[in-house]
């Protein structure tokens, strides 16, 4: 039974996906990739098949009319575009009889082969569970019977002949309708969507506890879906292994055919330090990040960061987390040498109340609190003079 993986993506996308067929291509030889595309051009094809010739990979152009899908409906145009419709070309442009169709949002993180192999038991559709609508299915990854979906009459053209008119999730919401009875859920890691923390996190913290469950059966995840707009390659992002996927975006083709480890790209820091603000401002820590290259600050929030705090990135040793989700902010006060209270505005006293627990000091340039719980681990120190701060820092 002939195999093939299926991507769909434009020329403006094209990152991503390459991203996606870097990381294919690092853990699964020997594969066509067939992608889906209006506008990608042939010179990319030819330079992307030379580089991974030596693990036999092919990548094919799998061309089509823009002019097919431009009347196509899309709920989410902030991060969406008629390309998600793509999809349903499958059974007209990939001539393999099993396709596994993977969104340009994701990353492979293992061996595909046992998927390829899974038994559909007669399904056309093999797909995981929407994290955020039970008993449907995401569209994100599909193994497909593509020999049967292509003695479909009308499978693609009636498809997109109803997704000119608006559905609540376009094309996931007409498959689902399409094949009700007729999918099969795969195993959970298959389709890691990590993407829908922060939203639930922020707007549905009463669905939080079935996404932890549903994260649990999916870790460690053989594809990493960044499902949402909060995609890793954003200036900022909330989620989840935002790293992994600059690390397959960071291999080169070389290492991909070496088998190479994956980029480390952050440095071990000597001392790791954790503010939580409210404010943009956080006293002197420019002069901080200067004066201790060797220590890594991170600062998070729950709100989007202001231009004082983002300009700071330009340190490789800080690390920003706006709209902080509760695994990242669990790991930073856990990880954390030290507690930084140095910001202006409100305060969350439960994370130095946590660090203190730990037994972890806590440098503020506030007086010391009458909270006996906090007082052991305080350290006052002057705002106007930060090498008081910074020698305290040094001696972690």
């Amino acid at each position: 039974m002939s195999q093939a993986v299926a991507i769909c993506s434009d020329y403006g996308y094209l990152t991503p996906a390459e991203t996606l067929i870097k990381s294919i291509a690092y853990h699964n030889h020997q594969l066509a990739i067939y992608l889906l595309n209006t506008n990608v051009p042939q010179e990319w094809f030819l330079n992307i098949n030379r580089r991974l010739a030596p693990v036999n990979v092919r990548v094919v152009d799998a061309k089509f009319s823009a002019a097919v899908l431009k009347d196509e409906a899309v709920s989410r145009t902030e991060y969406m575009n008629t390309m998600i419709y793509g999809r349903l070309l499958i059974p007209q442009l990939v001539p393999a009889d099993r396709v596994l169709y993977i969104d340009s949002d994701s990353v492979v993180d293992g061996s595909l082969q046992p998927l390829f192999d899974t038994d559909l038991k007669g399904k056309i559709v093999g797909a995981v569970e929407d994290y955020s609508m039970p008993g449907t299915f995401n569209s994100g990854v599909l193994l497909l019977d593509n020999a049967k979906l292509r003695t479909i009459d009308n499978f693609t053209a009636g498809l997109l002949a109803k997704g000119q008119e608006r559905t609540s999730n376009d094309d996931q919401t007409l498959l689902n309708q399409y094949f009700k009875d007729n999918w099969l859920q795969l195993d959970y890691g298959y389709n890691l969507q990590i993407g829908l923390e922060m939203t639930l996190f922020y707007n549905d913290h009463q669905s939080i506890p079935h996404f932890y469950q549903l994260l649990k059966k999916a870790l460690p995840g053989t594809i990493i879906h960044y499902s949402t707009s909060d995609k890793p390659w954003n200036f900022m992002s909330s989620g989840r292994l935002r790293t992994k996927w600059w690390q397959y975006r960071s291999l080169e083709y070389s290492e991909i055919a070496q088998h190479a480890a994956l980029p480390a790209l952050r440095k071990q820091y000597r001392t790791r330090l954790f503010t939580f603000t409210q404010s943009e401002q956080v006293d002197n820590l420019e002069t901080l990040l200067q004066a201790l290259p060797d220590c890594e600050f991170n600062v998070a929030a729950w709100t989007e960061m202001g231009e004082a705090l983002l300009t700071l990135a330009k340190y490789p040793n800080l690390h920003l987390y706006p709209a902080v989700v509760e695994t990242n902010l669990t790991k930073l006060v856990d990880q954390a040498d030290a507690y930084l209270d140095i910001n202006q505005g409100a305060k969350e006293p439960q994370f130095m109340k946590r660090c203190a627990e730990l037994h972890k000091p806590i440098f503020s340039y506030a007086a010391a609190p009458d909270d006996p719980a906090l007082a052991a681990s305080f350290h006052s120190l002057d705002r106007d003079h930060p090498d008081q701060l910074i020698a305290a820092i040094k001696q972690l």
